[in-house]
């Protein structure tokens, strides 16, 4: 692909698991290949996002497993949180995460050049930072993310008003935290807060915390936010907020005031492509104030590509990775490359998780109407579960009745997330649910669940009344 009028056949701008991802995969097609950013690799997600924001919940989790020890018979009388040691090893988590990166991209050849860029042309890229002052490359992948929306009433200071970096990036805890926002962002740190001991209120505009997200399986949250002590208000508007002291207080729709030390704002992210200039290579943002992109993710300009949470919805880690991929590949000659976004797994990090693909129970009843069962198996038929002592939660399948086509799996419970691979593969392979409950699961586990359940679709089921 060498052509001496450009400095690389593929510029990726952007190195979070769109960008990194994509300026690998163009190398190891035979691409001479750079990825350009200004802050640390790994972007958001490595560094501010889902791996910090994990690491602590694993340590919410194993102080909330601890306070249960006695039901095991361990005895961990004086059980403390040293929440410096626990911030310290998620930055150590971080760190080793973003040096793999470097790594990675090291043993591809892939060049990492530090610093912002800005379109000139369609092919010429300005750069301020390390390097040189600006390059050009025959194609150009943008994957420069997205940022936390910010609220008029409420601008982030990142001292008291906080946005989900300032969040999971503090090193002490906040005594009290007024968490505006009950999405899944939202509902992640009340859950890891509450762990904590932290005073939790959630303030939701919308009518329900976790919107969005199978109502059966945001019931379950609800109710074990509500057991720790978080005080949830859905259906309620922030009117205004003040500093109060060296804490915030704020005023809600439904007349109420409330005060805490902190106030953590996640309302949502937009994408994010400040100083970009795309209009400078002919592409125009479209009118969501995002780069718009076919299949194959080219933006207007066919040379242009755009990944990850820049192209908007859905925005997650996983599958902006895809996007990279999908990206490189058609960038250096596999036309036939493309997104399908059929089969998109995601997870909420609560207590207890949730885990879900494919189809919920409305648009599966728009889909396929009077046909469509649902089965749900509840956790206290699991031995699994009753092994490790959280038996609250369930598995939902949905599925087409006249042939037993899968179509959605809704998971709540404990570590949920690990069964959604397979529910995920299951739909994408077009598994029948007659063919997954046919399928022979290792006992006691927890993937087991998504046999019962299917077990349930076909019915009737063997170990639990469906």
């Amino acid at each position: 692909m060498a052509d001496s009028s450009y400095d690389f056949d593929v510029a990726v701008i952007g190195a979070g698991p769109a960008g990194y991802v994509a300026g690998i995969r163009a190398a190891q097609l035979g691409a001479n290949a750079c990825v350009i950013d200004k802050g640390e690799l790994g972007g958001c997600c490595t560094n501010v996002g889902c791996i910090p924001t994990k690491a602590l919940w694993h340590a919410a989790n194993l102080l909330q497993q601890m306070r249960h020890a006695d039901e095991a018979g361990i005895d961990v009388t004086g059980l403390t949180l040293n929440y410096a040691a626990a911030a310290a090893r998620r930055d150590a988590v971080v760190a080793k995460l973003r040096g793999g990166i470097k790594a990675l991209l090291a043993a591809n050849k892939v060049e990492h050049v530090r610093a912002a860029a800005r379109f000139e042309d369609a092919h010429t890229l300005a750069l301020e930072g390390d390097g040189p002052d600006r390059l050009r490359a025959r194609h150009v992948i943008i994957a420069t993310g997205s940022q936390s929306v910010e609220l008029p009433s409420a601008p982030f200071d990142h001292e008291v008003i906080w946005d989900s970096g300032d969040a999971v990036t503090a090193n002490e805890l906040p005594e009290s935290v007024i968490i505006v926002g009950g999405g899944y962002i939202g509902v992640e740190f009340a859950g890891l807060y509450s762990a904590f001991g932290v005073e939790v209120t959630v303030v939701e505009a919308l009518d329900r915390i976790l919107p969005g997200v199978d109502l059966d399986c945001a019931r379950v949250v609800v109710r074990r936010l509500k057991k720790a002590g978080a005080a949830l208000h859905p259906g309620t508007k922030l009117e205004s907020v003040a500093r109060d002291g060296g804490g915030v207080r704020a005023r809600l729709s439904d007349g109420r005031e409330v005060s805490a030390q902190r106030m953590l704002v996640c309302v949502g992210r937009r994408p994010y492509f400040a100083g970009l200039a795309p209009e400078a290579a002919g592409i125009e943002p479209g009118k969501a104030r995002r780069i718009e992109v076919n299949e194959h993710m080219q933006t207007s300009q066919p040379h242009v590509y755009a990944v990850g949470d820049v192209v908007g919805d859905p925005q997650l880690a996983h599958v902006a990775s895809q996007e990279a991929v999908v990206a490189a590949a058609h960038a250096t000659g596999s036309i036939t490359a493309a997104m399908d976004y059929r089969v998109v797994p995601a997870c909420v990090f609560a207590s207890p998780e949730v885990a879900m693909v494919g189809m919920g129970e409305e648009q599966a009843r728009e889909a396929v109407g009077e046909h469509v069962v649902v089965k749900k198996f509840p956790l206290q038929a699991l031995g699994k579960a009753h092994v490790i002592g959280d038996t609250d939660g369930f598995v939902k399948m949905i599925a087409d009745g006249r042939r037993g086509e899968l179509l959605g799996v809704h998971a709540c419970g404990p570590m949920a997330s690990a069964v959604l691979g397979e529910a995920a593969l299951a739909l994408q392979l077009e598994c029948t649910a007659e063919e997954l409950a046919a399928t022979i699961h290792a006992h006691p586990t927890l993937p087991e669940a998504l046999r019962e359940a299917a077990d349930g679709v076909v019915g009737p089921p063997i170990n639990w009344r469906g």
